[in-house]
């Protein structure tokens, strides 16, 4: 999928939550200004599976339309890129919930992967389907992806 990118620098874990919402401003500003067209976005979070002192985080906005100018346009006012998100095979949970309990679902699809002997390869994805500005956080449903290595 094609996507508009940016990326996000954290402090830490503890930083994680901070480093995405700006990411996430700054994309969806950004996009609200180039004449989005009709149709819901989609946002996806992309995080390491390794964790370190200094987390690297990004945020894809899909376009509801393949409009790569408007897209372009987007992604240098978001000081970000046009980026491709690759596909194959997926170990997938819903989480429905609070984003600061995200982590325990990631967890328990790692586990998932590891008990089935599938290699996880990142980034983990998190794809947002409730908007957090007129969704109680309980409510929040999020798609959590982890790529899995091609079996040969």
């Amino acid at each position: 999928r094609r996507v508009v990118l940016v990326r996000e620098r954290a402090a830490g874990t503890e930083d994680i939550a901070r480093a995405t919402s700006a990411a996430v401003a700054r994309l969806t500003a950004a996009h609200a200004g180039n004449d989005p067209g009709p149709g819901p976005v989609r946002l996806v979070g992309l995080f390491p599976i390794d964790l370190e002192e200094v987390v690297d985080v990004a945020v894809a906005l899909e376009p509801p339309r393949t409009d790569w100018e408007t897209a372009a346009r987007t992604a240098r006012q978001a000081a970000g890129e046009v980026d491709v998100l690759p596909g194959g095979r997926f170990a997938r949970a819903t989480h429905v919930g609070p984003y600061d309990q995200m982590a325990l679902t990631v967890h328990a699809v790692l586990a998932w992967c590891a008990e089935r002997r599938q290699t996880a390869r990142g980034p983990i994805r998190e794809v947002y389907v409730s908007d957090p500005a007129v969704t109680c956080p309980e409510e929040l449903v999020t798609h959590v992806m982890i790529g899995m290595e091609e079996q040969s």
